[in-house]
């Protein structure tokens, strides 16, 4: 028996209180054709920075914070970003303070003559004011001094969990334990996530940049894919499709043909794909650090055999129905509870499982949660509700689980998918118990 992997077409969609249709794209003549849409719309580069935009959520974070002083370095990654539009090095760190006559200072490197001839010039100083709209810039070297003074004034301050360093700064200038003392308060981790969940529309114009850009890549494999090329030549066109529109590569594209389109993460990209194989490609394109992520599953003969269409289709199914209920007015679950209902029914009548009620074998095929949201991560920050939970099979197969409302902002893929493996059966005691 052939391994056969097939996965719905994923859908970037913007949640808007007026829900368009969406075109989920890969569907196949009657033939068994592999069919292209007629065209993509590539939207337009929005401004690059629009420093009024990263002002904006710093005043949100500030009146969440209710006087406490909220102090963040790029230790936080994303987090950080998110704030101060900020990439220039790793020191930088930002103080947001609403009391202060400076309510946003930031701390960076100074430019300096060796590091511009071996990495290219960085943002300094005045750039931190002037581009970055900091009302007030320093050196990271005076941090510490104009920190002391923050400090000895008794305000309370915030931290991130990632900010571990920053922490035991603020230790060593207050000459004790700040935690201790009473002087740090609340953790910005899950406040800056909450409000990374609703989508501003300038990061909803990078991603659908990212998004146009990706499906464009998705189409030149389409075209030029045949039998007897490696992995990595379709790799090279949709890296090509990237760098040719002015985007990044979001993660590193998972290119799997036959047996490799089964391994969810597959790494490699080396096989030579042969003919009657499907061909798995799981990218997303990056437009300033905003990532796309869509998977579509293709026969590399151009032509699905009629076992694969037949699977095709019903995971197109599922993912168009679910598509239906991401939307205001539905929960975080409904789409993947939809779509793992549609699917478990079409197992049943092909004769693939034979108990639409066993845990078990629901859980076979039913592996993952269909949707996640996208953003400065693939799997961006935010809570999805009362799904946070370590142990996954408490929702994924259970339909009273709904997770949290949908709001309009809210960016998610959703990517039902279906997998036929050979030898699973084997492994039915460590899978299951």
């Amino acid at each position: 028996m052939r391994i056969i992997i097939l996965t719905a077409a994923i859908a970037a969609m913007v949640m808007t209180t007026v829900n368009g249709k969406t075109n989920s794209g890969g569907e196949q003549a009657q033939d068994g054709a592999c069919t292209l849409p007629d065209r993509f719309i590539i939207p337009d580069l929005s401004p690059e920075l629009d420093p009024e935009v990263f002002s904006a959520r710093r005043k949100r974070l500030a009146e969440k914070m209710k006087g406490e002083i909220a102090i963040i370095s790029a230790a936080a990654g994303n987090d950080f970003i998110y704030l101060t539009g900020y990439t220039g090095e790793r020191q930088a760190v930002a103080v947001i303070d609403p009391s202060s006559e400076a309510p946003y200072t930031l701390f960076v490197l100074p430019r300096e003559p060796m590091s511009t001839l071996w990495d290219g010039p960085r943002p300094g100083i005045e750039d931190a004011t002037e581009k970055y709209g900091a009302d007030a810039a320093y050196p990271v070297a005076k941090f510490a001094e104009i920190m002391a003074g923050m400090i000895e004034g008794k305000r309370p301050v915030s931290l991130h969990e990632d900010d571990r360093s920053l922490r035991e700064r603020l230790n060593g200038i207050a000459g004790k334990d700040v935690s201790a003392a009473g002087l740090l308060h609340t953790d910005l981790t899950p406040i800056i996530h909450e409000m990374r969940v609703v989508k501003d529309e300038w990061e909803i114009a990078q991603l659908k940049r990212a998004v146009a850009v990706t499906g464009l890549a998705h189409r030149r494999v389409m075209e030029t894919v045949a039998p007897g090329q490696k992995e990595y030549d379709a790799q090279a066109e949709i890296e090509y499709v990237f760098m040719k529109n002015g985007l990044n590569t979001g993660f590193s594209s998972i290119v799997g043909s036959g047996p490799n389109a089964a391994i969810l993460h597959y790494p490699f990209n080396d096989r030579t794909m042969e003919y009657g194989d499907l061909l798995l490609i799981d990218i997303g394109a990056s437009c300033r650090g905003y990532v796309a992520d869509v998977t579509r599953t293709i026969p590399v003969n151009g032509r699905f055999s009629e076992k694969q269409r037949d699977l095709y289709e019903l995971v197109l199914q599922a993912q168009q129905e679910a598509i239906n209920k991401m939307k205001p007015g539905y929960r975080i679950l409904d789409c993947h509870h939809r779509a793992t209902e549609i699917i478990v029914r079409g197992l049943w009548e092909r004769g693939l499982i034979t108990d639409t009620t066993s845990w078990w074998q629901k859980r076979f095929y039913i592996q993952y949660r269909n949707n996640h949201y996208i953003g400065l991560h693939v799997h961006d920050a935010g809570s999805y509700g009362n799904l946070d939970a370590p142990d996954r099979d408490s929702y994924i197969l259970n339909p009273e689980i709904r997770g949290r409302e949908i709001l309009p902002g809210m960016v998610m893929t959703i990517e039902p998918g279906l997998y036929l493996l050979e030898d699973r059966l084997d492994h039915l005691h460590g899978l299951f118990g």
